[in-house]
């Protein structure tokens, strides 16, 4: 795959990951809905593997904003 689309996925999991630490909540927490924040061409590799992003975050929804880095700019956990 192309390089740039694992690197914004990595990001975007380490802040999905923060986010659920810092929720006190399991890492296996499923995940309601979640807007990360990005730069443009960011958001666009990030869509490109939105359906791995998905499973291995175990999130139903996802929104982009832009930003000027990649953040988890809000979460909402689902249940256990």
């Amino acid at each position: 795959g192309d390089p740039a689309v694992l690197t914004a996925v990595g990001e975007a999991l380490i802040g999905i990951r923060r986010a659920k630490t810092e929720a006190k909540a399991s890492q296996k927490t499923p995940v309601a809905s979640i807007t990360i924040g990005a730069p443009a061409a960011t958001v666009e590799r990030l869509r490109t593997a939105e359906g791995d992003l998905k499973a291995v975050g175990r999130i139903d929804t996802i929104t982009y904003t832009d930003a000027d880095s990649t953040t988890v700019a809000s979460i909402e956990l689902g249940e256990v």
